[in-house]
């Protein structure tokens, strides 16, 4: 099974915000095998600026899904996703590639590493 983990510069700590962090870190197993850059950071959202109270229109919303898919197709023969929050557009992203999207919380820990030795565990 291959497990993605969305992770902060130091490629380790779990990032909030999954459409915010630097990379996806895959795991299989125990064993981290791959690290994708996300191309959203850093010139992605942070320099996407406009206020969430407006609402966005049927295309604007499909524009932004589609280029959150061609940032996670990397992404496509992994099985799962732990996330802590997951903006809309990328939730349905990652669901286009066939991605199961499963919640976390902090109690399940602050690396990858911590949060796959339990969900592996199956405490999560």
């Amino acid at each position: 099974m291959k497990i993605v983990l969305a992770v902060d510069e130091d490629k380790q700590t779990i990032v909030k915000r999954t459409g915010q962090s630097a990379y996806f870190a895959i795991y299989e197993d125990e064993n981290l095998i791959e690290l994708v850059p996300n191309k959203h950071h850093d010139g992605g959202h942070h320099s996407h600026t406009h206020k969430h109270e407006h609402h966005h229109s049927h295309e604007e919303h499909e524009a932004h899904t589609n280029s959150h898919r061609k940032d996670v197709q990397a992404l496509k023969d992994c099985d799962i996703i732990l996330v802590q929050a997951v903006g809309e557009n990328m939730k349905e992203a990652l669901e286009s590639i066939g991605l199961k999207v499963k919640k976390i919380r902090q109690k399940h820990g602050a690396t990858a590493p911590e949060v796959i030795k339990n969900f592996l565990n199956n405490n999560i």
